[in-house]
């Protein structure tokens, strides 16, 4: 070994081994970043598998998130459509019509007509369907305004019964009068005509009475939170109020055919405080309280969980005002959507706090993309798309952040 084995590396040896040395790092620097990248990326796609939602949302807290949403699309083929509604996954959409045949459209996420259906035994000049919920067991719930009922079916639209009045269904009254129910027999019931149909396999069709009431109800709105309660409107001529129910399991008709009513009923007709006209949703926030749009009272109207009335809100002519609200819908945020239908217009409040805060409007009058002609519903899914029933432009249109 001479001795210049063991000297230090010279200058030029040095300025060697730099170049790789430095590309090293840099190629360091860059998988350090690339992990951090792709471990934010999984972090937002967990986080949107587990809560669905807007990306800005994922992105920005969401205290400082408050703007309008953007018009996405229109799902046409409807006949005056005055109420929509969501499967609990959002994948199916379900649109009752108010004009032509009166059905119940079902279409997928992309807007394609799934099928349409209605009650059995019913034309279209005895049927009008007006606003729909599903609940978690799927079970779609119809108000029909022409049968005084809420008729009930499965996803695919096939009928399994009525609520006749606040706490009776068909399947109860039957099973009352023949001694129960048999899980394949199918019941009809049509308020036009004076009895209720029972088949039973292998059997002649039985008919029953139908029962009368002294004031029969009228449901027009409904609404079911995530924790399957439904808020019911009943625009009555004596009496306008607002049903809170607690749902049955079950996915068959003898599962659930025991339906009554676990809340007093509250409200009154008039114009006082307390009072409704005409009552067309009714939703609930965090807190427990419920909003009523006070359709013909041009009004808000907020109740305590128990049925006390607190206060009104909305009325007047400013910005933050509605002229005649109908179909509501609450987000996770406490956001209220209330469609206005002679506005034109959808308004949002933030009725997180004790006070409501007006937060902006989106929509006007008009027939081209993202213009309402008299809207009357609106529905929202995890992922913040929003479905508006515009009536007289015969579509559901979709809009989203």
């Amino acid at each position: 070994m001479t001795s210049t084995d063991n000297q230090p590396p010279t200058e030029a040896t040095e300025t060697a081994v730099s170049p790789t040395n430095n590309r090293r790092r840099r190629l360091l620097v860059l998988l350090t970043t690339l992990l951090l990248l792709f471990a934010a990326i999984l972090g937002l796609f967990i986080r949107y598998i587990n809560r669905p939602a807007p990306l800005p949302e994922l992105l920005i807290p969401e205290s400082e998130l408050v703007y309008p949403p953007h018009y996405l699309f229109s799902i046409y083929g409807l006949d005056q459509p005055v109420g929509v509604t969501l499967s609990p996954d959002g994948s199916r959409i379900y649109a009752a019509e108010s004009g032509g045949e009166r059905m119940v459209r079902i279409f997928n996420r992309a807007g394609d007509e799934i099928d349409a259906f209605a009650p059995p035994r019913t034309r279209p000049g005895e049927r009008a369907p007006v606003y729909l919920a599903m609940d978690s067991a799927q079970h779609l719930y119809v108000t029909d305004r022409l049968q005084h009922a809420v008729f009930v079916y499965d996803r695919d639209g096939r009928y399994l019964d009525a609520l006749i009045a606040p706490d009776l269904s068909i399947s109860e009254y039957v099973a009352q009068h023949m001694g129960g129910l048999q899980p394949d027999m199918t019941i009809t019931y049509n308020n036009f005509y004076s009895n209720i149909y029972v088949q039973i396999p292998g059997s002649n069709e039985q008919t029953l009475p139908t029962p009368v009431f002294d004031d029969p109800w009228s449901p027009l709105g409904i609404r079911i939170n995530a924790q399957d309660k439904a808020f019911i409107t009943d625009a009555k001529t004596q009496t306008n109020q607002v049903h809170e129910f607690s749902l049955p399991d079950g996915n068959d008709l003898i599962d659930w055919h025991q339906v009554n009513a676990t809340a007093v009923p509250f409200g009154a007709t008039g114009e006082a405080n307390g009072e409704l006209l005409y009552p067309n949703s009714a939703v609930a926030d965090s807190r427990g309280r419920i909003f009523v749009s006070d359709g013909n009272n041009g009004r808000i109207s907020v109740w305590d969980a128990q049925g006390n009335f607190l206060f009104n809100f909305g009325g007047g002519n400013g910005e933050e005002s509605v002229s005649l609200p109908r179909g509501m819908a609450i987000n996770g945020r406490d956001h209220l959507y209330v469609v206005d239908a002679v506005g034109q217009n959808i308004k949002v409040y933030d009725v997180s706090a004790d006070e409501p805060a007006f937060l902006y409007t989106f929509g006007d009058w008009g027939l081209d993309d993202g213009l309402f002609n008299y809207p009357n519903d609106i529905a929202i899914d995890d992922s913040g798309r929003i479905y508006i029933a515009d009536r007289e432009n015969h579509r559901i249109q979709v809009w989203s952040y």
